[in-house]
């Protein structure tokens, strides 16, 4: 059963899919390079154009904080969503989580930032230096671009999606999976698995009635890479995530309802 929302809020103050997956082309996404002022998120990543895009236009756009670093799940990165989707900001600062709490409106200034693609996804970051498509937003700069008042903290509802029903407008969104169960073999081991006495970054899979699979990528540096799988039918919620023409999920928030 899916608890409040607001608990986290008070704690705070990752097989390919099992059916056919094209890569993500954002070309499909409606692009008007005339727009100003407050756009919506999939706007803004419709801008990218080849691997990279710097922001030169006084834009912004506004989403809901769906994921951080809170439980080391996403490093120097908040995911932010509004109606229209999710997108990743990239950020040169640990703890983002203090900064910008779970359920936090944000605004961000794009305007001296750039858009950039990492596997099939676009991050906002800032404007590219060397050999990335975007580097990080300077610790220094993020009260330059990124606005959040104090207090000002929605509540928010995961979108319901099935594993057949994945596609380029859910990459980088927070999506909700009901009905799946963890496979087998994986029931009661670790989330990740240990490398000479070190946790790795580790594919775990969920699987639905229909014999579905998605792959769950867990980041060695989350507070519960040492927690054994659950058993049984649940649900879990996350970010999803594409690269290599698979697409994958990154559990947000310790999210795992068993």
């Amino acid at each position: 059963m899916i608890v409040s929302r607001a608990l986290i809020v008070l704690c705070s103050a990752w097989l390919a899919v099992a059916c056919s997956a094209t890569k993500p082309d954002y070309s499909e996404i409606p692009d008007d390079d005339s727009e100003s002022g407050l756009v919506s998120i999939a706007y803004l990543k419709s801008r990218c154009k080849g691997l990279s895009t710097n922001i030169n236009a006084d834009i912004s756009i506004r989403g809901t904080v769906v994921a951080n670093d809170l439980f080391g799940e996403f490093y120097k990165t908040l995911v932010l969503v509004d109606e229209s989707g999710g997108v990743e900001v990239s950020i040169d600062r640990e703890r983002l989580c203090v900064d910008f709490p779970l359920y936090a409106n944000v605004s961000v200034t794009c305007n001296g930032l750039a858009v950039g693609r990492v596997g099939g996804k676009v991050v906002l970051g800032a404007q590219p230096t060397g050999e990335f498509t975007t580097d990080r937003i300077a610790d220094g700069d993020v009260s330059k671009y990124l606005l959040w008042q104090s207090g000002d903290v929605a509540s928010v509802t995961p979108r319901k999606v099935r594993i057949t029903d994945l596609g380029v407008e859910n990459v980088s969104d927070y999506l909700l999976f009901e009905g799946v169960c963890f496979a087998d073999d994986e029931v009661g081991r670790k989330w990740c698995e240990e490398s000479e006495g070190v946790y790795v970054e580790t594919d775990r899979h969920i699987i639905d009635k229909d014999g579905n699979t998605l792959i769950v990528r867990v980041s060695p540096y989350c507070e519960y890479a040492g927690e054994r799988i659950p058993a049984g039918t649940g649900s879990l919620c996350g970010i999803v995530d594409y690269s290599g023409d698979q697409f994958f999920l990154r559990i947000a928030n310790h999210e795992v309802y068993f």
